[in-house]
């Protein structure tokens, strides 16, 4: 059984990719037509879909020569499409926090958060690092307060870095499992993010690797790890508020088939309508969600999909300042922040988790070569072995 994710073959002088079987398998089960489905997969192993974007925080006129591609007729007024060669990290207006750089898939999912139609004043990004989604929802709501969670710890730095550096008012990092949410916080926020870990098969779009993302066991683990954040954001999230669930995976069992799972489990929960994605609404389910794939040439693909909770509460909202939080803006940073790095772009997706790497076997029992000690196999005599009595 072969375990790479994608085998490498000489031609020309230069290593190509070729698909994977489930690749393969996924790809004829999203695509039936042919010629859709070659697009797919060659976009794929190009590892060139990258479209670069940047979310304005703050108005200045050196933004305004930045070069940049014509925008969408959803694209939200505070994002810029950038042309592949400027490199925005670069420029003094980055380390100012002026704007936040992230790809333009990523744009995509955040958008079906236009579609709220009141504003929420608490928010919780529950898988936040970098906190690229969750910087989106404070440029576009200005909540009250916006509580970034980071379950890994040794993610908060970026997250941090972010959040200070774009001088992001009102946030806090939480270091929680997101049952703590569901336990501590029930019914309490109007607009909870999920960003979910996911196999991540659109960072091969990219370059990036993400090894075994198209193997059933990823894909499984990954199901599952989904349906308990999502199970547990929907108990913190108020009667009326809205949950966005996004992946930037084209799996069929972790975006409609978590969202399947997650309206029957939760029938008070409903999927909402986004009239400025509705050319991207998904052919494998009849409720609203939405698709891009890395060959319609608006980066390497993501899946989202907004939802509304419609039942009355049972609990009150709890205050937030029940729970001290990891840091809060305007407090000192926790690390020596770093400069950006020279090549530094568009926030990177969440790396996707594999299963920590199996025990080594055990040794496979050798039979001994050499001649037999006597008295049997402990080398004992007869008379040694017997017991008294016996």
């Amino acid at each position: 059984m072969q375990r790479k994710t994608e085998k490498l073959k000489k031609k020309g002088g230069k290593l190509k990719k070729t698909a994977t079987p489930p690749m393969v398998k996924l790809a004829t089960m999203l695509f039936p037509d042919d010629a859709e489905r070659e697009l797919f997969i060659e976009a794929i192993l190009e590892g060139q879909s990258r479209e670069k974007a940047i979310l304005v925080l703050e108005e200045r006129p050196e933004i305004r020569t930045f070069p940049r591609v014509s925008a969408t007729p959803w694209q939200p007024e505070f994002v810029i499409r950038l042309q592949e060669t400027f490199k925005p990290a670069q420029h003094p207006l980055y380390a100012r926090g002026s704007y936040y750089s992230l790809d333009f898939s990523s744009v995509f999912a955040a958008s079906a958060m236009m579609a709220i139609p009141t504003p929420p004043k608490t928010i919780l990004d529950l898988c936040s690092s970098p906190g690229g989604k969750g910087i989106f929802a404070w440029r576009m709501f200005q909540p009250e307060a916006l509580i970034c969670n980071e379950t890994m710890r040794n993610r908060t730095e970026s997250l941090i870095n972010n959040l200070h550096r774009c001088k992001i008012e009102r946030s806090q990092v939480w270091v929680a499992d997101p049952r703590v949410y569901a336990k501590k916080f029930p019914a309490t926020f109007d607009f909870i993010i999920v960003d979910a870990p996911c196999s991540g098969q659109s960072m091969i779009a990219k370059g990036d690797k993400a090894v075994g993302a198209f193997t059933n066991s990823m894909v499984d683990m990954n199901h599952s790890r989904q349906r308990r954040i999502t199970g547990n954001a929907i108990h913190a999230l108020k009667p009326g508020g809205h949950l966005l669930y996004m992946t930037c995976t084209y799996s069929y069992k972790e975006n409609e088939k978590i969202l399947e799972w997650m309206l029957d489990e939760y029938p008070f929960m409903e999927a909402v309508p986004v009239p400025h994605l509705a050319a991207y609404q998904s052919e494998y389910t009849q409720f609203p969600c939405y698709r891009l794939f890395p060959q319609q040439g608006m980066g390497a693909g993501a899946f989202t999909c907004l939802l509304r909770r419609t039942d009355a509460a049972m609990t009150e909202p709890v205050d937030l300042n029940e729970m001290p939080p990891f840091w809060a803006y305007g407090d000192a940073l926790p690390f020596t922040p770093k400069a950006p790095a020279p090549e530094e772009e568009a926030e990177k997706e969440k790396p996707p988790k594999s299963r920590p790497n199996p025990r080594p076997a055990k040794p496979k029992f050798k039979p001994r070569t050499g001649p037999p000690k006597p008295g049997g196999r402990r080398g004992r005599s007869r008379s040694q072995s017997k017991r008294p009595g016996r």
